[in-house]
């Protein structure tokens, strides 16, 4: 090693470059003598620059041969050439060390010069778990465009596998909200013909007992239109019940809006009980809710969706971490 390139070499190595690293990168700089007065070189001096440019690309040795020992124009720009490439590789040798100054900085209190965190999980919990917050594993931040844009591409990676869940959930609580109402409304059907019937047979006994407009039939009839409503009553309080245990499921799952939206299937209208007509006696109520969502819940399988894009989240730009502190391309995500 030349002595330029050890000053090098050291430099990098102050910086905290891994000397595999520092050597590679100071072996390429080339090491062909630049002289600074080419009229003092002997013949021999030119001829044994010549063959080091011909060795490195940067003259023919059909050129050479031209002028082979005399530093004419193309030995003269072949060097210039050399001179530019060593300079632009000692700047990006010094900018390289910079960088990783910056990069390894020791720690104000301790002095030393390793990472904050060792995973990405280590400092979204440092965080608080938002992404937002989040540092690279030296305890840089990141820019809030870089952490708006690493969520953004988190939701949008996770948010088909979220909504098919939330439909196939939907769907299946839908179903079942549904079979209640045609449970019930299977109940009603029957109570109305029931009714009917009961009713015609009443009527027909009081007619042939003489008694069809006494006081006691009057009473009769009351009591018939009681025990159905009643009856009707105790049915719609199971209804709310029923309809209520899979849509409180459902919005605690997914939140008050999505509960909100299966409202139609929270309504429900009874049958009218008329014993003082003939015939038709039995009518329908208008539509009622028999079910009202409460409480305030954001939903827990949104708040777990919310989450899993706040850790992916973290994992890109962790691995985008990796890649300018080039640490290692051990990406997450």
């Amino acid at each position: 090693m030349t002595p330029e390139q050890q000053k090098q070499y050291n430099q990098l190595i102050a910086a905290g470059a891994p000397a595999a690293i520092a050597l590679q990168a100071v072996q390429q700089i080339p090491t062909t003598p630049t002289p600074q007065n080419s009229s003092t070189m002997s013949k021999q001096q030119v001829q044994a620059l010549q063959d080091s440019l011909v060795q490195m690309g940067l003259m023919t040795q059909a050129e050479v041969n031209t002028g082979y020992g005399t530093y004419g124009p193309k030995t003269t720009a072949a060097v210039a050439k050399l001179n530019s490439t060593k300079a632009q590789m000692e700047a990006d040798i010094t900018k390289g060390a910079n960088i990783s100054k910056v990069l390894n900085a020791p720690d104000a209190t301790t002095g030393a010069q390793t990472p904050k965190y060792n995973t990405y999980a280590d400092a979204l919990a440092a965080a608080g778990g938002d992404v937002t917050n989040m540092t690279d594993q030296y305890g840089q931040p990141f820019s809030a465009a870089d952490q708006a844009a690493a969520l953004e591409q988190a939701t949008a990676a996770g948010q088909p596998y979220f909504d098919a869940m939330k439909s196939k959930y939907q769907l299946d609580t839908e179903a079942a909200l549904a079979a209640k109402q045609q449970e019930f409304q299977t109940y009603q059907d029957t109570a109305a013909t029931n009714f009917e019937t009961e009713k015609a047979t009443q009527d027909q006994t009081a007619a042939n007992q003489g008694v069809l407009f006494s006081g006691g039939r009057a009473q009769k009839l009351q009591n018939l239109q009681n025990t159905y409503e009643k009856a009707q009553a105790s049915k719609l309080g199971t209804l709310g019940a029923d309809i209520g245990n899979p849509a409180r499921d459902f919005q605690y799952k997914y939140g008050n809006e999505s509960a909100n939206n299966l409202s139609k299937y929270y309504l429900a209208s009874g049958n009218t009980y008329n014993p003082n007509v003939a015939t038709g006696g039995v009518g329908k109520s208008a539509l009622s809710s028999v079910y009202n969502p409460t409480g305030n819940f954001q939903g827990t399988a949104v708040n777990t969706a919310k989450a899993e894009a706040q850790k992916r989240a973290a994992g890109l730009l962790w691995n985008k971490g990796n890649k300018l502190l080039s640490t290692g391309y051990n990406n997450k995500y």
